[in-house]
Order: structure tokens, then C-alpha cells, then sequence
């Protein structure tokens, strides 16, 4: 990209209808809140309650979104939505996100790359929108991870969780916006963490132990890598967002950094893991502090497995 595309002009963000505490789960798994905090930093999560699911979540956080940007369905040029939980193989999330929000004939898909999938679709999406192909793209991270969870599985079930984030990005020009990208999957690690479909046989499995070696190293590569190849100093970064896996690996990772707390968002101790959900779901909290002429990194990583980032202008 010759400069920054895709402006985020609204933000917006939907939780399941059940909060579930970490004393919630200590009659279900063999477990308590201390060993939960311990491992995860994680105190409650969202689930699904009733009626929910998937899409309901990410037509809520959409419908959130264009009402920050001040703007309808019909303003929407491409609807992405990034989730490894679509209630069913076909139609698209998007596709039912579409119709509920108003925006027929829109062209609209999923994009599934796990945990990641939120940090793919950015690029994706400023693609689309760098080559004219579209003027205003509501992108959405959204996952029902209950769906594949074996609750009866202590090393995931107090993990996972449910939620949905929608990002409203306009074309226009100027200063703000999407500047670059980082992209990357490793299908010998697929083992490592996979599922079946939701409401499926095959529940959701992980290797822990290597997951967050992984993690923590592939956090601070990326974000090295974004910040030298484009000419600016970590000072220039006002937020780090990554994907909210676990509180030990974004600690681990902003170590290695050597950044401040309080410029990397963390949000997992609420909202326990969302997958794909997790970054956009942070965007809320920190939009309308953002100062302009500094930089947001977004960093995803996930099944597959996958990784991606994003370096974005304020």
C-alpha cells in the first residue's frame, strides 16, 4: 500500500448473555479460582445464553458498530467476518449478518483462520479497499467458542468463551489507517490445537504447553518486524492488541518487549478467550483514546496454526 487505507470509523462489541464466574465452574471441572488466575489471569467469561449464538453475537456488535460511524447497512460496500464457529457449514455468518442489518446484494463471506482470523481480515479488507473494490467494509471477529469446548476438559474449558467485535473501515484518505501487515500459517503445527464443528463429536483440543511457547515468541517477532521495516520506534506505538489467549502469554510477550502495562490492552481476565473475537473486542475500550499520528499493533495467533498482525495510523 502507497499509504494508509481503511479508517475506522466505528467500533462496536457484543458478549454472550451469561457470565460465568471462575466459582461457576468449580462444580462442573475439577478446579478452583486460584488455579484458574494462576494459570490464565482469567476471572469470568461470557457464554451464550439461550437464542444466542454465533451470528446473533456478531449482528449485534455490527449493528453497534455502524451506529458509532453513524452510518446503516446500506452504507457497506463488503461485510468480512473472521470466526472458526459458524453454526452452520453454509450460509456465511456474514451473509446472515447482511440481511439482519439491512445490506442486500452486499458481498459478504467468512474467513476462517482461528484465532488469528480478526488480524487476517484487517489485511483482507485494506486490500479491498486500496484497490477500489470497495469504498466502506464492515469487518467482524465473532465466536461461540462453547460450541466446540468439551466443559468437562479443564485445560480448555476455563479458557474459552464467547463474544463478537465489528469494526467499520471507510476508504477515504488522509492520514489514518491500516499501513501494513504481517501474515503467516504453519499447517505441521495443526496438531496442536484443533476442533471439529460446532455441536460436533470432536471437541476442541490443545497443547498448552507448546501453544504458549509459540505465542510468546511469535508476539514480539512481529511486532519487531512492523515497527523496523516501517521506520518508527515502539515509542511511536500508543496500543498493543493481542489476541487474549491468556494473561501469562501477553506478559511473557511484553517483556520481551520491554513495554508498560498500560500500553498493552488486556481484557482477558473479563472476557476469557473469544478466538477470533478477542481483538476487535478490545477496540471499544481504547477508540476514542487514540491520539492521532501515533500507531495501534494488532497481533493474532491461533489454530492452524496461524499468525498475523496489523500496523495501524491513528
Amino acid at each position: 500500500m502507497n499509504g494508509p487505507v481503511g479508517k475506522i470509523i466505528g467500533v462496536g462489541s457484543a458478549l454472550g448473555g451469561r457470565v460465568v464466574t471462575n466459582a461457576d465452574l468449580e462444580g462442573i471441572i475439577e478446579t478452583d479460582n486460584q488455579w484458574i488466575v494462576d494459570r490464565t489471569g482469567i476471572e469470568e467469561r461470557r457464554f451464550v445464553a439461550e437464542g444466542e449464538d454465533c451470528v446473533t453475537l456478531a449482528v449485534d456488535a455490527s449493528r453497534e458498530a455502524l451506529a458509532n460511524a453513524g452510518a446503516d447497512g446500506s452504507s457497506v460496500d463488503l461485510i468480512l467476518c473472521a470466526t472458526s464457529t459458524a453454526p452452520e457449514s453454509m450460509p456465511s455468518v456474514a451473509c446472515l449478518v447482511g440481511e439482519a442489518i439491512g445490506a442486500p446484494g452486499v458481498g459478504a463471506m467468512d474467513l476462517a483462520a482461528a484465532c488469528a482470523g480478526f488480524s487476517y481480515g484487517a489485511s483482507v479488507a485494506s486490500s479491498m479497499l486500496a484497490s477500489g473494490a470497495a469504498n466502506r467494509v464492515l469487518l467482524i471477529g465473532a465466536d461461540a467458542m462453547t460450541e466446540v469446548v468439551d466443559e468437562k476438559e479443564r485445560s480448555t474449558s476455563v479458557l474459552f468463551a464467547d463474544g463478537a467485535g465489528a469494526v467499520v473501515l471507510d476508504r477515504g484518505g488522509g492520514e489514518s489507517g491500516f499501513v501494513d501487515h504481517i501474515l503467516g500459517a504453519d499447517g505441521r503445527m495443526a496438531p496442536l490445537l484443533r476442533a471439529g464443528h460446532p455441536g460436533g463429536e470432536q471437541k476442541l483440543y490443545q497443547n498448552g504447553r507448546e501453544v504458549f511457547k509459540f505465542a510468546v515468541r511469535i508476539i514480539p517477532e512481529m511486532v519487531e518486524k512492523l515497527v523496523a521495516r516501517n521506520g518508527i520506534t515502539l515509542e511511536d506505538v500508543q496500543y498493543i492488541v493481542p489476541h487474549q489467549a491468556n494473561a501469562r502469554i501477553i506478559q511473557a510477550a511484553a517483556r520481551k518487549l520491554d513495554l508498560p502495562e498500560d500500553r498493552i490492552v488486556v481484557n482477558v481476565d473479563r472476557f476469557g478467550n473469544t478466538s477470533a473475537a478477542s481483538i476487535p473486542l478490545s477496540y471499544p475500550e481504547i477508540f476514542e483514546k487514540l491520539d492521532p499520528g501515533r500507531y495501534v499493533i494488532t497481533v493474532g495467533f491461533g489454530s492452524g496454526l496461524t499468525w498475523a498482525a496489523n500496523l495501524y495510523r491513528v
